[in-house]
């Protein structure tokens, strides 16, 4: 059974007022081969469920990779296939797209987050510049004021 199964969607209430799901999961070449054998059965498995009106496209980024460290998608090492699906819902497919590494990869890779784990997205623009306070003899009054004085 995969592993690392995250529901993106239940994480962020800004992709979950989305008309679309998006979902991660890590699994074995074995289990990527049964994914593509069938993959609607195996994304219910997961709990994804996506209808049959739904098309199923999925996008492996580095098969060639992948084929000198598990031929024919057998062997015991420490490959793992990542995931990322996106779609259904409102859209018409579910898009996968799959990026096989070394289980010695996980954690490894620095990243810069585009904001912090405890927020939802990223701060509108000029709005940190609307919680400052203003300086005296810069408001919309202090301006009118002042003309009024010089005319």
């Amino acid at each position: 059974m995969p592993r690392s199964i995250v529901d993106l969607s239940a994480r962020s209430e800004v992709i979950r007022d989305e008309p679309f799901q998006i979902h991660f999961w890590a699994c074995t070449p074995a289990e990527f081969r049964a994914y593509l054998g069938r993959p609607r059965e195996f994304l219910r498995k997961l709990g994804i469920v996506v209808s049959r009106e739904c098309r199923i496209e999925t996008s492996l980024e580095n098969h060639d990779w992948l084929e000198d460290e598990a031929p024919d998608f057998e062997g015991e090492n420490d490959t793992v296939i990542s995931n990322v699906g996106i779609g259904a819902g409102a859209h018409a497919v579910y898009r996968v797209i799959s990026f096989a590494r070394d289980e010695a990869d996980t954690g490894r890779i620095r990243k810069s987050l585009l904001h912090g784990a405890n927020r939802q997205q990223v701060e509108a623009r000029g709005a940190a510049k609307e919680g400052r306070k203003k300086k005296p003899g810069k408001s919309a009054k202090g301006r009118a004021g002042k003309k009024d004085k010089e005319a």
